[in-house]
């Protein structure tokens, strides 16, 4: 255990390259957000709670690909997984939403964005799209060949990065101008996300044997767990973050559906009320008219 805390102290295990990316990703952002931003680019105000999940989706991104994890995820398949967890299931929601609409409205003007995002438009298929590259990523002989190769290795991570963006974009779409999944839809699909990942991680946390040559000698660096152990909780810290990251999902949207229905029929009852006493009200108009031509007459 020594051995894996004493990586975060080693300066040449971060990324220096990737950090400053995300810095300059960073202040770019606040900087577009902020009141000079806003008024610049004619957009709308920033909640700091919504600057807040765009900066934790980066941390996300540099803690993932820029820090120590990279290469103790090349030695422990759980920490491997946790990598995964994370930039596939708990940084795309947080870049999603934490971009504010307008920015959006503008990358949707560009038409290699229209054609990027073209799946997403389409719910079932990005659904299917990043469960099936993922449950890809992990037969045995791919994920191998993928991890002998720095190259191939990153490459994937893009391709599910991009895929998982694309899934989570029929929930977060913030965009109200595009086709958007209704919220009995949305909870239906994320329902079905759970569904589509659960026989990677099942297949993972069962086995028997070892699934990946690439980490037949894992724990020499790092004597945690035996080979086999690790690899079965790899499956369940997938599994898990899974199920807390869809749950969490699942209860945002089942609770703004409700405040929504709400809203709604506050609304209708109000304009009931204001229905049932607009006709009272102009009979107390012509009554009142009546009487003083009466009385003029008098």
């Amino acid at each position: 255990m020594e051995a894996l805390i004493r990586q975060f102290l080693i300066l040449d295990m971060w990324n220096l390259g990737l950090n400053l990316v995300v810095v300059v990703l960073g202040g770019v952002y606040l900087l577009l957000t902020s009141q000079w931003g806003v008024h610049r680019f004619a957009g709308e105000s920033v909640r700091p709670g919504q600057k807040v999940l765009f900066l934790l989706g980066l941390c996300s991104l540099y803690g993932c690909l820029g820090s120590p994890i990279v290469l103790i995820g090349h030695e422990l398949f759980s920490v491997h997984m946790l990598q995964q967890s994370l930039l596939y299931l708990v940084m795309p929601p947080l870049l999603i939403r934490g971009l504010p609409v307008w920015m959006w409205r503008r990358g949707f003007a560009e038409k290699w964005m229209q054609i990027l995002f073209l799946p997403a438009q389409r719910p079932l298929i990005s659904l299917v799209l990043f469960n099936g590259l993922f449950s890809l990523y992990h037969v045995p002989r791919v994920f191998d060949m993928l991890m002998s190769s720095e190259l191939l290795h990153l490459f994937s991570h893009f391709v599910l990065i991009l895929s998982a963006m694309l899934m989570w974009w029929p929930v977060m779409n913030p965009v109200k101008e595009q086709v958007n999944l209704t919220p009995l839809g949305k909870l239906a699909y994320i329902a079905g996300a759970g569904v589509l990942l659960t026989p990677a991680c099942a297949l993972i946390i069962f086995a028997d044997h070892l699934l990946f040559a690439s980490y037949s000698e894992s724990g020499q660096m790092f004597s945690i767990l035996s080979p086999l152990d690790d690899q079965q909780l790899g499956g369940v810290i997938m599994k898990v973050i899974q199920e807390v990251v869809y749950g969490v999902m699942l209860g945002i949207v089942f609770f703004q559906w409700a405040r929504e229905e709400r809203a709604k029929e506050e609304s209708e009852a109000v304009a009931a009320a204001v229905g049932r006493s607009a006709p009272n009200w102009h009979i107390r108009v012509l009554e009142g008219g009546k009487g003083s031509g009466e009385k003029g007459r008098g």
